[in-house]
Order: C-alpha cells, then sequence, then structure tokens
C-alpha cells in the first residue's frame, strides 16, 4: 500500500475526529440526525483503513517477511484489534442518542476514544510506514492482500447500530454465534475511495469507450 495512500486515510480519519469532537464539545443537538452521519463517518473511514491495514499490510509482512518486522507488525495488528474492541464497546454503549444529562460523560468518553485512536494512527506513521516499500506486490505493482473481513463486518454491524436497523441485542447475538452478519462480503467506500473516484472522473478520457466504463470502488472479499 503506497504512503500517501495511507496518509490520505490517516488524514480522513483525524478530520472526521475533529468533527465529532467538535459536535459532542457543544451542546445535546436537537436530533440525533447529524450525530449519526458524523458517528458513521467516523465508523466507516476507521474501520475501513483498519481493514486493508490489517489484510494489505500487516498480513503480508508478517507472512512474508519474518524476523523484527513480523514481530512489529504483530504488535501492530494486536494493538489495533485491542483498539477496534475499544471502539465496538464505545459504539454499543453510545449507539443511541443520549440524554441531556448523560451529555458529558459521552463527550468525554468521545474525547477518550478520539486520543487513542490519534496514538494508533500516530504509532502506524512512525514504526509501520517506514516498512511499507518492504511489502511484497503482484506483477502490477499492488498489494495482494484484500481488507480484513472481521473489521469489514464490524463496520455494517455498528452502521446498523447507529442508525437502527438491527437492536443492540441483535448484533450481540450475531457475536455469540447467530447469524451471520448483512453484507459482509460487501466493503463501504471509504472518502479515500470517493476521493480516488471523483479524481479518475475528472482525468481526460484516453479512448473512445473510456467513459463508458465506470472505476471500480467495491473490494469483493474472497470466501
Amino acid at each position: 500500500m503506497p504512503v500517501d495512500r495511507v496518509l490520505r486515510q490517516h488524514g480522513h480519519i483525524l478530520a472526521n475526529a475533529d468533527a465529532l469532537e467538535a459536535l459532542v464539545s457543544g451542546p445535546r443537538p436537537a436530533s440525533v440526525e447529524g450525530l449519526g452521519f458524523r458517528r458513521w463517518l467516523f465508523t466507516r473511514d476507521l474501520l475501513m483503513h483498519f481493514a486493508r491495514m490489517e489484510g494489505q499490510v500487516y498480513g503480508p509482512l508478517m507472512d512474508e517477511l519474518g524476523g523484527e518486522v513480523a514481530h512489529v507488525a504483530s504488535q501492530a495488528s494486536a494493538e489495533t484489534a485491542a483498539l477496534v474492541a475499544d471502539f465496538r464497546e464505545h459504539v454499543t454503549r453510545w449507539h443511541g442518542f443520549p440524554s441531556e444529562a448523560q451529555w458529558d460523560i459521552y463527550a468525554r468518553a468521545t474525547h477518550w476514544l478520539t486520543a487513542r485512536i490519534r496514538e494508533r494512527l500516530e504509532s502506524e506513521a512512525t514504526a509501520i510506514l517506514p516498512l511499507l516499500s518492504r511489502l511484497p506486490v503482484d506483477e502490477h505493482g499492488a498489494c495482494p492482500g484484500k481488507p480484513d473481513h472481521r473489521y469489514v463486518a464490524d463496520a455494517w454491524e455498528i452502521r446498523e447500530l447507529i442508525f437502527g436497523a438491527a437492536k443492540p441485542a441483535d448484533a450481540a447475538g450475531t457475536r455469540s454465534g447467530g447469524a451471520a452478519p448483512a453484507r459482509v462480503a460487501s466493503v463501504p467506500e471509504d472518502q479515500d475511495e470517493k476521493d480516488d473516484r471523483n479524481r479518475d472522473a475528472k482525468q481526460p478520457q484516453q479512448d473512445t469507450l473510456a467513459h463508458l466504463i465506470s472505476p471500480t470502488i467495491w473490494f469483493r472479499l474472497r470466501k
């Protein structure tokens, strides 16, 4: 995965964190709609970034290189998993609309979580980005890995919690061995992919058929 792509993803996540922090630092909004939208943008870009890092960076570094590089990647993977667990716990606790009396508590919990996320991104920038040039690539120069399906499933489950498509008990039942979450084979388009799609749409057409072919923006996970 190119360094500039990782840094762009960091930028989107940090911008979403800033916006969410600004929202919860103010008075409780009149309705949950704006809060739900901010929560989903934050969740989508964060978990899709972690899914790519796990499947396209940490996994290949551990499997192909070994030694100290594998150790660093393994530690990063474990720290990411711990953070995602805390993120899920936060969302399960706060996916609804906090009451006026709970708003300050929710704001403090959100600031604690975003601080942890900033620490993880800083660790990626200092410990992982220097290793990206050593990643194995395919014949087209692309990393062969797929986004990690666990974090993709987490993103869809959290989206259902945020927008009320499923009750918290439904999500808990899924994690405890119930039915598989819906749409785990589809990866939500994050801001980085949207930017790429918009850039592609603005580029000059190279042939008369190019305008008929839209850029591919959805990954499909192999079973």
